[in-house]
């Protein structure tokens, strides 16, 4: 139920390095940590009778096979989303990045821009986070916020260097060693309440309050993180299951279930991103 991540400490510097002629080493002491991530259940299902399974035109089980399995990836995505999001420790904010800004709360001019990019990566920088395969940090955001990054004149296109490795499906550019991969999930406060990106706490307030928006501006939010940041630990990878013989088979059912779980084990290797 517990999947336990072993993480080792670097060896205290303080006896090694320069060494003089007939100096004895002295030997560092390995230390390591140990992070759990707790495994949970996760499943969905679809119920048909066997009478629409006869007299439909369509293929109904291979319809829904098919909606199971993007329903899979979607909770999965959430599940990730949600405990990077939450897990994070470094946060910015585009309150006051301009002189006419609202002290404190972010305004409608206040939008994602390369100059949040500048810092976060200098966070991480500085927190000698790892890029993911030496290469690049990896940012999720909203469709809204990447049209605001798009205007910039420093901004690289993908296709503008396609040809360095694959792409990630809905990556769109990269700029200050980050590629950006838009997707609706990012949290944000113009999305209906039933869909997956809506966040409350970013709903555009009647005045000023706690949430930090200035009135009537709704909020945004990206996360820029570095590899090892995020962990996910799979007991039982997806399958497709049926439930057997019902009601003397006048009904069929058909599940996706899986046992895994997710968290941040190094929340210093992430930035979230609150903007206009």
């Amino acid at each position: 139920e517990n999947i336990k991540f072993t993480i080792y400490n670097d060896i205290d510097r303080v006896n090694g390095g320069k060494l003089t002629e007939h100096e004895s080493l002295s030997a560092n002491s390995m230390s390591a940590t140990q992070q759990t991530i707790t495994i949970e259940e996760w499943g969905n299902a679809i119920k048909v009778s066997e009478k629409l399974l006869r007299l439909s035109w369509d293929d109904v089980m291979g319809e829904a096979a098919t909606l199971l399995g993007r329903d899979y990836a979607v909770a999965r995505d959430l599940a990730l989303r949600d405990a990077l999001f939450s897990g994070v420790s470094n946060n910015l904010t585009s309150a006051n990045d301009d002189a006419t800004g609202t002290a404190n709360f972010i305004d409608a001019s206040e939008t994602f821009s390369i100059e949040h990019i500048r810092e976060a990566v200098e966070i991480l920088q500085t927190n000698d986070a790892p890029k993911f395969f030496g290469d690049y940090y990896v940012c999720f955001l909203h469709p809204h916020q990447a049209a605001y990054l798009r205007r910039d004149p420093d901004w690289v296109n993908a296709h503008q260097y396609v040809g360095t490795r694959n792409l990630f499906n809905g990556e769109i550019g990269r700029w200050e060693d980050v590629i950006f991969i838009v997707t609706t999930h990012a949290p944000n406060g113009v999305a209906g309440t039933n869909a997956a990106g809506y966040d409350a706490n970013l709903v555009a307030p009647n005045g000023l309050n706690e949430r930090g928006l200035a009135d009537g501006v709704a909020g945004y939010k990206a996360c820029i993180f570095a590899d090892q940041c995020l962990y996910i630990a799979d007991s039982l990878p997806v399958e497709l299951r049926d439930n057997g013989v019902e009601d003397f088979g006048r009904t069929h059912g058909l599940a996706w279930y899986s046992l895994f779980g997710v968290d941040v084990l190094k929340p210093e290797y992430g930035v979230s991103i609150t903007t206009a």
